[in-house]
Order: C-alpha cells, then structure tokens, then sequence
C-alpha cells in the first residue's frame, strides 16, 4: 500500500513540477526515508520528539510550541500507554533499516 501511494504522490507530483525526480523519496543512501510502521515504545518516543523538533532543528523557531504547523492532541505518555493497551505497535514487522532483527 505504501509503495503505491508513495508512487502516486511522487508522479503527481513530478507532472506538477514538470521535472522528474528520480529518488523522489529518499536520498541516493536511503538514509533519510521512514516507512511510518511504529514497531516499538521506543521508536514511538523517537518519533515523536523528531516531529516536535522538526522546525526547531531547521532554524525556523527556537520553540516548537511556535510553530504553528506542529499540534499536539495527545500527551505521549498517555498516547504510549494506550497503543501498548490495544497492542497497536507492529511488532515482529521486518524493517531494513534495522537489518530485520531490531524494531527499535
């Protein structure tokens, strides 16, 4: 499914803008790209800090609470303990970026 919508947004586009991006996604490394499966406490918590820090790590604001592109509606803490609740991360899900063993 992500592949797919990830091939979708990227020729849309690249029509757009009338030039083609070849590594659209990622980087010639593919250091960069996160396919968004949250397996573990542990990369929910880093997930949410980068998002938080996003603005704050490019300059725009020293303060993410500044920005106003970035909300917060759930206490992460509560937000962790009710994904462990409905065993919400995918554990056991394969992740290259971990060599497949470690979800992080």
């Amino acid at each position: 499914m992500m592949q797919r919508l990830h091939g979708s947004v990227a020729k849309l586009t690249n029509d757009l803008l009338g030039v083609r991006r070849k590594s659209f996604w990622t980087d010639s490394g593919h250091q960069n790209y996160f396919d968004g499966c949250i397996r573990s406490e542990k990369q929910c918590r880093l997930a949410y800090r980068y998002t938080l820090m996003q603005s704050v790590r490019h300059g725009v604001v020293k303060n993410w609470q500044n920005y106003p592109h970035t909300h917060v509606n759930v206490d992460l803490d509560q937000g962790v303990k009710r994904a462990l609740e409905l065993q919400a991360f995918m554990v056991g899900v394969p992740y290259k970026r971990y060599g497949n063993h470690d979800n992080g």
